[in-house]
């Protein structure tokens, strides 16, 4: 199978928190990351297939006080996937 990821992925355990002005308040694990986006694990399952592009979708490790814009990707049943935006 081919790889689809241009970055080299980094196997990691790291709480974060995802904020959204409409959904609120969204608590995970990110499993992966790389230079271009993460796959975070949720801690419980939501929709969270959200139009980014007018609500901002922020990401905060949790023992970082800095955000990250990031945009929606995909969703599997408790993976989120995401791109960093900056």
């Amino acid at each position: 199978m081919d790889e689809r990821r241009f970055e080299t992925r980094r196997l990691v355990s790291t709480p974060v928190r995802l904020y959204h002005s409409e959904i609120g308040r969204v608590d995970g694990v990110i499993n992966d990351i790389s230079d271009g986006g993460a796959a975070i694990k949720l801690n419980s399952f939501k929709n969270l297939n959200v139009d980014t592009t007018e609500n901002a979708l922020f990401l905060r490790p949790i023992n970082l006080d800095v955000l990250f814009p990031v945009s929606y990707l995909r969703q599997t049943e408790s993976e989120l996937v995401v791109k960093f935006l900056e």
